[in-house]
């Protein structure tokens, strides 16, 4: 990893959160998860989208597996060992939330949890990267494999495996140069894009 992007690597505040959830949903508004979860044309897509990346990303910060990079223009959701799912309280916190961001999508949203947790509780413990993303205009420039790297050197150092779930053909390429191979299939609902789970086995 460069010197410069390491520099620019660090562990996300609660001051973090808000611009880290617009990174990340211009990062992903037109990936093909997102698009089946909140298809063009749903009324206030934008924001619904950047929603799910406060909440999620505000529970990955509460258990210090949220990372910035580039001043808030990368970055990644990570879950340690035991929490990538979340607990009843959790759960119940962000109801509303999620409720707001689902709207008469929820049901989709639902099968979409349902299948990835299917797979997922099968698994030993790990650390999860939920999302990674870089803001358009950025990308390509190596922020997403040093957000990478500096977890994965803390897995290496725990002798911990990481786990994720990739949903476009073109992150394939950076995963596996990091070390993660595809790991079984997902059983996706009817519609949903096909997901690659991949896993990373400590170095």
């Amino acid at each position: 990893m460069g010197e410069h992007l390491q520099q620019t690597v660090r562990r996300a505040t609660s001051g973090d959160v808000e611009r880290l959830s617009r990174t990340l949903a211009a990062a992903f508004a037109d990936d093909p998860l997102f698009s089946h979860l909140l298809p063009r044309g749903v009324r206030a897509r934008d924001e619904r989208v950047r929603r799910v990346f406060a909440v999620d990303g505000a529970r990955s910060l509460a258990h210090g597996g949220l990372w910035t990079a580039a001043g808030g223009d990368a970055g990644a959701v990570w879950f340690p060992p035991g929490h990538w799912r979340g607990t009843s309280r959790e759960d119940l916190r962000e109801l509303p939330a999620w409720l707001r961001i689902g709207g008469r999508r929820m049901r989709v949203f639902q099968q979409v949890r349902s299948a990835l947790f299917v797979h997922h509780r099968e698994l030993p413990p790990h650390r999860y990267l939920l999302y990674i993303g870089t803001r358009p205009g950025r990308q390509g420039q190596g922020f997403g494999g040093a957000l990478l790297q500096a977890v994965l050197d803390r897995c290496d150092t725990e002798r911990l495996p990481a786990y994720l779930e990739a949903t476009c053909e073109r992150n394939l390429s950076l995963y596996r140069r990091h070390g993660f191979v595809e790991h079984g299939t997902l059983d996706m609902p009817p519609g949903c894009p096909p997901m690659t789970p991949m896993w990373r086995d400590p170095r």
